[in-house]
């Protein structure tokens, strides 16, 4: 596993003091968050984010951001990997739409938090959820600007035959509804990926490569 912590050159939205993980589908973010809170770090899983009265707190930030919350569900919402199926086309805009709202809720409910902590599937790993198509630069910082920024971003890489032996032993993110759709999700997801990274080195400050976090 590798870890490199990119550091906001702009003042975070909301002084949210964050250290957010981001990376592909079983690259170790979560094993790694969960390592960091038995440690005693501060942490928030996405588990925890789902308990935090999601639809309540959605609705406090979309009152706060109108439009910058309706461009990005109007960019979700049409923005689809091709599926067969009208109830498996159900199925993935139910999950889609509620893990953005999970998103936006969790942000509100730890924009204010003191202190330095950590946070799993937040605000730059949404993308994956916005953009499922294949997308480019301009596509992606233009979403980027829609979504609240943290301080600093900690990516968390693992070698591509790691990852796909993890996902062996469990499933492709959306497998539950459709393999097809997951797989093309997922492959996606990695081209994605790598413009995200490009932005990421080009927009925030000093790379810290390895650092320690624990």
């Amino acid at each position: 596993m590798k870890i490199s912590l990119f550091e906001n050159k702009e003042k975070a939205d909301g002084n949210l003091n964050c250290i957010e993980f981001f990376g592909l589908s079983r690259s170790g973010k979560t094993h790694l968050l969960k390592k960091l809170i038995k440690k005693g770090k501060k942490g928030v899983l996405n588990k925890e984010g789902e308990k935090l009265g999601k639809i309540g707190l959605f609705i406090k930030h979309f009152l706060r951001n109108p439009w910058k919350t309706n461009y990005l569900f109007y960019k979700l919402n049409t923005n689809w990997v091709g599926l067969d199926r009208k109830i498996d086309f159900f199925k993935v805009f139910l999950m889609r739409n509620s893990y953005l709202m999970g998103v936006l809720g969790k942000y509100e409910s730890v924009r204010k938090r003191k202190g330095e902590f950590f946070v799993d599937e937040f605000l730059l790993q949404s993308i994956f959820i916005i953009l499922q198509k294949k997308s480019n630069e301009n596509e992606i910082k233009k979403v980027l600007k829609y979504l609240p920024r943290t301080n600093k971003i900690l990516l968390v890489e693992s070698e591509e035959e790691k990852r796909y032996k993890r996902i062996g032993k469990t499933r492709f993110p959306g497998q539950q509804i459709n393999k097809k759709y997951s797989v093309e999700w997922m492959k996606n997801s990695e081209f994605n990926y790598k413009i995200i990274k490009k932005i990421l080195l080009e927009d925030y400050g000093p790379v810290v490569e390895n650092p320690k976090v624990n």
